[in-house]
């Protein structure tokens, strides 16, 4: 995921175009990682130990780890941890990177270093991010002291990850009392916890999902491609309560609900997390245990 969220920061920046971006993400998953980028990347050896190991092994028959540990430059453990990593989506991204010239190591670790710094993160939360896991990379982008918004909007990414877009991503959530869209679908529980969860668009926007989810072309958000955005709701919300019930917090469905004239959001307090597919920008709304009012407006947004 954070292969896309640098992607989009490099090209906001300026490094790179459209066409040179798309390259590398048609590139990457075609190349192999080279060990001694890992290795160099993640402080294990230097520049110069890594160009050493790769002239040797020009010359014998030997895997550039064995090499590497053999010299002493890296351990056991961290050539296990370095093989872990060469799986890593984002390294390949980043191995593409380097191979079209355009950058080199040193290039992406300064403009990494740059990222961080604009976007206030710590060094556990860029790991979080790098490491590829959803729990994870959400708990950096919607921080909460409630584990329920965490655990709601990691369902929310893993399901789209898994049934409509794989490369999909997000954007840092943000809090709101307000939110104003075109389209809106939601679907409530009640319990323990009442919560309130849908997808809201501008424009055409939610067609990113609904015309994957039911796997059918609509030309517009019309109720039934906003049918379509219920039932991927739903879906997540089920794998919500299923999980909720395992931790000894039950909650009950309600039939979604949906809106498909100019609506504007309202409650005490609600977190909207930004979702990038296929090009489009939908909006992922959780309210927990806050009263969200919904109410179809003449304006737009």
């Amino acid at each position: 995921m954070f292969d896309k969220i640098f992607g989009e920061y490099l090209l906001n920046k300026g490094k790179i175009t459209k066409e040179r971006l798309d390259g590398i993400y048609a590139d990457m998953m075609q190349e192999y990682v080279r060990l001694g980028m890992i290795a160099v990347k993640e402080g294990f050896m230097t520049t110069a130990q890594a160009d050493e190991i790769n002239a040797l092994q020009a010359s014998t028959d030997s895997r550039f780890g064995d090499l590497a540990v053999e010299k002493g430059y890296i351990s056991i453990s961290e050539l296990n941890t370095i093989l872990r990593i060469q799986g890593n989506y984002f390294y390949h991204f980043l191995q593409a990177a380097i191979n079209t010239g355009l950058f080199t190591l040193e290039d992406l670790d300064e403009l990494l270093l740059e990222y961080q710094k604009e976007e206030e993160l710590s060094n556990s939360e860029m790991d979080s991010l790098i490491s590829g896991d959803v729990s994870r990379v959400v708990d950096v982008f919607l921080p909460h002291q409630d584990m329920m918004y965490g655990r709601l909007c990691a369902i929310a990414v893993r399901t789209f990850l898994r049934l409509i877009d794989p490369d999909v991503y997000i954007r840092r959530a943000f809090k709101c009392s307000h939110l104003s869209a075109d389209r809106f679908a939601c679907q409530r529980t009640y319990g323990m916890n009442n919560t309130v969860s849908g997808f809201a668009g501008d424009g055409d926007s939610l067609l990113a999902l609904a015309c994957v989810y039911a796997k059918e072309d609509f030309a517009s958000v019309d109720m039934d491609a906003l049918d379509a955005v219920a039932e991927f709701t739903n879906c997540i919300n089920g794998l919500f309560t299923t999980e909720t019930y395992s931790m000894g917090v039950e909650l009950d469905l309600i039939p979604p609900e949906l809106y498909d004239k100019n609506v504007d959001i309202n409650a005490a307090e609600f977190y909207v997390v930004p979702i990038v597919t296929k090009g489009e920008t939908i909006y992922f709304v959780i309210a927990i245990d806050s009263a969200l009012l919904i109410n179809e407006s003449k304006g737009g947004t």
